[in-house]
Parts: C-alpha cells; sequence; structure tokens
C-alpha cells in the first residue's frame, strides 16, 4: 500500500509542478498573449469555441458574452482551467480533439452556434490539419469566424518543435493550400512577431537550443510596445507567426438580401 501512496504522490506531484509551470508560462508571457489576441479582437463574437485551450491563458483575455466552450486533449490541464474559471458561468469545458471525434460529438458542438472559433497555436500539433479546417467550418454559424495562429517557416523547424510535438511550421503558401480544401473566405493571413522570428533562429537553429525560460519572455515582454507600432505601420515580410482570419460565406439568402 505504501508503494502505492508513494506512486500515487508522485504523480500528484509531478502534475501540480508541470501546472505551476504553465501557469508561470502565461504570467510571465502576459503581454504577448495579449498582443497574439489583440490580432483577432475584431472578429470575435458572443458564442466562441476554443480549441486548445490549456489552463486558459486565452480564455482569461476573452470578453464576457454569452458563451466560452473550451476544449483540450489533456484531462489534467482542462480540470485545471475548469477549476480556474468555476466563476465565469459563460464557460464551458470539455475533453475532446475535433479532428479524430465522432459525427455524435461533432453534432453536439454544432448545437451551441457558435459565431466565432479560436485555435491559437494549434494546428501544428494535428496530423490532418485539413480536417480540423473542414470540421471547424461545420461548427461555425454562416458568417462565423475561424481565427488562427500557427508557426511560421519550415525552415525554423528544429529539435524544439519536434520535442513540443509540431507536426509542421507553416508558410503563407502551405496554408492556404490547406485553407483552400475548405470554402472559408481569408479575410486576413499576414505574418506577425518579425523579431520572435529572428530570435528562435539564433537560438533554436543557430545554437540549437531545445529549451527557453523566463529571460527570453521578459526580453520579448520589453520589446513589445516597439514591435507592435512597428507592424501596425509595416507589415513584416516574415514572422514567427502567422496569423489568419478566415470566414464561413453567409447563406445565398443573405448575400442577396
Amino acid at each position: 500500500m505504501s508503494a502505492i501512496r508513494d506512486t500515487v504522490h508522485s504523480h500528484s506531484t509531478g502534475l501540480q509542478i508541470r501546472l505551476n509551470r504553465y501557469a508561470e508560462f502565461d504570467r510571465i508571457n502576459g503581454p504577448y498573449l495579449d498582443w497574439q489576441l489583440e490580432q483577432f479582437r475584431p472578429f470575435i463574437g458572443d458564442r466562441i469555441l476554443e480549441i486548445g485551450c490549456g489552463i486558459g491563458g486565452i480564455l482569461e483575455r476573452l470578453p464576457r458574452c454569452s458563451l466560452i466552450r473550451s476544449l483540450d486533449v489533456e484531462e489534467d490541464v482542462l480540470a485545471a482551467a475548469k477549476e480556474r474559471f468555476f466563476s465565469r458561468s459563460e464557460c464551458r469545458f470539455s475533453l475532446l480533439d475535433i479532428s479524430t471525434c465522432g459525427q455524435s460529438e461533432l453534432g453536439e458542438l454544432k448545437t451551441s452556434g457558435f459565431d466565432t472559433i479560436l485555435a491559437i497555436n494549434v494546428l501544428e500539433h494535428v496530423r490532418d490539419d485539413a480536417t480540423l479546417l473542414q470540421r471547424a467550418e461545420q461548427l461555425l454559424v454562416p458568417g462565423g469566424y475561424l481565427l488562427l495562429l500557427v508557426p511560421a517557416h519550415p525552415w525554423l523547424y528544429g529539435d524544439y518543435d519536434r520535442l513540443d510535438g509540431h507536426f509542421r511550421r507553416y508558410s503563407r503558401g502551405m496554408l492556404k493550400t490547406v485553407v483552400s480544401q475548405t470554402s472559408f473566405e481569408v479575410c486576413r493571413m499576414h505574418y506577425f512577431n518579425l523579431l520572435g522570428a529572428i530570435g528562435w533562429w539564433v537560438h533554436y537553429r543557430l545554437l540549437r537550443k531545445t529549451l527557453h525560460g523566463a529571460k527570453q519572455y521578459r526580453f520579448m515582454s520589453l520589446m513589445i510596445p516597439f514591435m507592435r507600432f512597428a507592424e501596425r505601420v509595416v507589415s513584416p515580410p516574415f514572422g514567427l507567426s502567422i496569423v489568419a482570419v478566415l470566414r464561413r460565406p453567409s447563406l445565398p439568402a443573405e448575400v442577396n438580401g
């Protein structure tokens, strides 16, 4: 029995350390998360589906609305998010992978009438990214938006990406090819965070590091006001990520009316 207790205690301790690390990441990385979400604010509606919510770094920054349905594939992480946001009555949580789930689960989600789907740093983790986009399209009401942020540039792909479970990094052409397998209209698609791409290349490709820490995030946070201003003025020719705003076409009656 003592061995069982020790094993349970060890698992619980390891889980708490991991959750604490995620929380610290969100805290230190807060200004960057704010800047990411800023790219999408004009398109965020009143009934939101967030794919890959983690412990709630993005959810914490979403406005109050009628419904926020948050999905993740890690049960322990989802439980932590559910406990963290228990006081927000509009939040619902589900352990679900929409790229592989059955039609019954998709049908249940569809009844919620989502006008916004958020997938920030999610698509690169999905083997069949086209299926995820096709299913997201099914879940949106006509005229609704799919808001994507994905890691950019295959030439930046390295050991850190592999360790983090990334199947790929995207060029704009690659992302447009995947989107072309749906009926989504591309409203916006642009590179984001030029300085981050340079830092990533130096840290992970040139120096071949496999970890990043608080030092890098604090430096990025200091630079964000300058980068935010610069990228508002001129769209960068490359970046750490690609921002994409995709719209499900309106019904013909809406267009003609």
